[in-house]
């Protein structure tokens, strides 16, 4: 079930949102705040990630972690 709300924006983004595709205001907004909280939680996985491959790593670790790239390049170029 939706909720109806009321938001004030500043005219240029009024203009900006007119002009996005939609059927409506409502699906319009819907849209660009699911893509942006998207990318929030994307941004969240990168910086966790980021954070895990610049942890001091022992030498077993480094290794591992290269078979699995390899082993994922691998799959992503096959073609079965």
């Amino acid at each position: 079930m939706k909720r109806r709300i009321t938001v004030s924006v500043a005219a240029e983004l009024l203009d900006a949102l007119d002009g996005t595709p939609g059927s409506s205001r409502s699906e319009k907004v819907e849209r660009l705040l699911r893509v942006a909280l998207a990318a929030k939680e994307q941004q969240r996985w990168v910086s966790e990630l980021k954070a895990f491959y610049e942890t001091e790593k022992d030498a077993d670790d480094r290794t591992e972690d290269l078979e699995w790239q390899a082993l994922a390049a691998d799959a992503f170029e096959r073609e079965d």
